[in-house]
C-alpha cells in the first residue's frame, strides 16, 4: 500500500473533491436513495444507499485518490465484548493473508458500539479488496477458535491483577446492567450466534472511500453478511462473575467511574479533552491520578485511578480530580479542550480510515446528519452546551470496590 495518503481535501478543511455522478447499475437491486449530497461537502457522503433486504451503503466517490477504502459495520448483538472479541480476532486471521499480499492496512474492532472492519489498499487492488472484506464478514468457523478463547481467559485474567485493569472490568459490568465484574469467556458457540444476529446483511453499514462505480459496489459487496432476518429474540448473555482482587500492602488505591454522556456527542468530546487536559497539566500532591477510557459502545463511561501510599493521600487526590469535572474548574479548561476535540476530529477525518470511522460513527438511519454537522457542532459550542454533560456526571458517578 503507498505511503498514509493526506486527505485534508476530502475532510473538506482546505479543499473540496469534484463530485461524480453516479453510474446506473445494471443489477435487479433497487437501492432506496436516503439522503444524496449534491452541495460538494466532502464530510458528508455522496451516497446513501439502503438495499432491499441486504446493507446501507454509504459512498464516498473521491476523484482522483490512489486508494480505496472499505468499512463494514455490524451492531454488537448482544452486548457482550468478549464475543466480539473473538469474532474480531478470527475474521482478521482468515483475511490477513490476503490483505498483506496486495499490501492492504486491516484493522478490526468495537466502536461506537458496533463490530467494524477496514481494508484499505492500493485502488487497483479493489477487487482483491472486496474479496478481503467478504472474508471479514464470513461466518465463523465451528473450530479453530481455541487460541481466541484462551487469550480472553487471560486477558480477564491480567486485568483483575491491576486497579486500573479492575475498573475496566467494572466498567464493562456497568455497560451491561450489571454491578460490575467480568463476564464468562464465551464459548465458539455463543460467537457464532453473535455473528448470526450482528452479520445478517440487512443490519451491516458498508461504507466505501474511492473512485469507484455504483454498479461495481452493488455486485461486490451487496450480498455480504449472513442471510436476512429478524434478530431471533432476546440473546442470553450470563451475568458477570466477581473476579478475585489481590491485596498489596505497597500502595493504596481508589478509583471512580462516570459516564459524560454518548461519546460521540461533541459536547462531550470537548469535556473529555478538557478533563484529560486538567489531569494531565493538573498538580495533584502526593499521588499518581489516571484517566481511564471504558468499553469502546458509544456509552462514554469514563474512570480515574489514584495511586497513592496512604489512604489521606489517595482520598485528597481523588476529590481534587473529581472537582475538575465542576462547572467552576472545568471553566479553566474548556476552550482548550474544545480546541484539542477540534483538532482530533480534523487528524481523523484527514486519513481514510479515520473519514470512514467518522462516517459510520455520525450517521444516521433516517438521514439528516453527517461528520459534517457533528464538526460544526463542535465549532460552535458554547459554555452553557456542557451543563448536561456535568449534569449526566453527577448522575452517574460511582466507586467501585477496587480499593488495595
Amino acid at each position: 500500500m503507498p505511503a498514509v495518503v493526506s486527505l485534508l481535501c476530502i475532510a473538506g478543511l482546505i479543499g473540496a473533491v469534484p463530485r461524480l455522478e453516479s453510474e446506473p447499475s445494471p443489477t435487479p437491486i433497487q437501492p432506496a436513495r436516503l439522503n444524496p449530497s449534491d452541495d460538494g461537502d466532502p464530510l458528508v457522503p455522496d451516497s446513501v444507499l439502503k438495499i432491499p433486504s441486504g446493507p446501507t451503503l454509504i459512498l464516498e466517490r473521491a476523484e482522483g485518490i490512489p486508494v480505496v477504502g472499505i468499512r463494514v459495520s455490524a451492531p454488537l448483538d448482544p452486548l457482550w465484548p468478549g464475543a466480539a472479541r473473538i469474532l474480531v480476532e478470527q475474521a482478521l486471521e482468515r483475511a490477513r493473508i490476503r490483505a498483506e499480499a496486495i499490501g492492504a492496512d486491516l484493522w478490526g474492532g468495537v466502536q461506537d458500539g458496533r463490530i467494524a472492519f477496514h481494508a484499505i489498499g492500493d485502488a487497483q487492488y479493489t477487487d482483491e479488496l472486496a474479496w478481503v472484506v467478504r472474508l471479514l464478514t464470513a461466518e465463523p468457523a465451528a473450530t479453530g477458535a481455541g487460541g481466541a478463547i484462551a487469550r480472553e481467559n487471560a486477558r480477564l485474567d491480567q486485568l483483575a491483577e491491576t486497579p486500573r485493569g479492575r475498573l475496566v472490568l467494572e466498567m464493562e459490568g456497568k455497560v451491561l446492567g450489571g454491578a460490575g465484574g467480568a463476564l464468562p469467556v464465551p464459548t465458539i458457540g455463543d460467537v457464532h450466534e453473535m455473528w448470526r444476529r450482528s452479520f445478517a446483511r440487512d443490519r451491516l453499514r458498508i461504507l466505501v472511500l474511492g473512485d469507484l462505480p455504483l454498479h461495481w459496489v452493488l455486485a461486490d459487496l451487496s450480498r455480504i453478511g449472513g442471510p436476512p432476518g429478524p434478530a431471533g429474540g432476546a440473546a442470553f448473555v450470563p451475568p458477570p462473575r466477581t473476579l478475585p482482587f489481590p491485596e498489596s500492602p505497597l500502595y493504596t488505591w481508589t478509583a471512580a467511574a462516570f459516564t459524560l454522556g454518548p461519546a460521540h456527542d461533541p459536547a462531550v468530546l470537548t469535556a473529555t479533552a478538557a478533563l484529560r487536559l486538567a489531569l494531565q497539566r493538573s498538580e495533584i500532591a502526593n499521588a499518581a491520578v489516571n484517566l481511564v477510557e471504558g468499553p469502546d459502545d458509544g456509552s462514554g463511561w469514563l474512570g480515574i485511578t489514584v495511586r497513592a501510599t496512604g489512604r489521606r493521600d489517595a482520598d485528597g487526590a481523588m476529590a481534587s480530580a473529581l472537582a475538575l469535572v465542576t462547572g467552576e474548574s472545568l471553566d479553566a479548561w474548556w476552550i482548550q479542550g474544545g480546541a484539542a476535540a477540534r483538532s482530533d476530529f480534523i487528524a481523523a477525518a484527514s486519513t481514510p480510515a479515520g473519514w470512514l470511522a467518522l462516517s459510520d460513527r455520525y450517521h444516521v438511519p433516517q438521514g439528516g446528519t453527517s461528520a459534517r454537522t457533528a464538526f460544526d457542532r463542535l465549532r460552535a459550542l458554547r459554555r452553557q452546551d456542557l451543563a448536561p454533560v456535568l449534569e449526566r456526571f453527577q448522575a452517574t458517578l460511582f466507586r467501585p470496590g477496587i480499593d488495595r
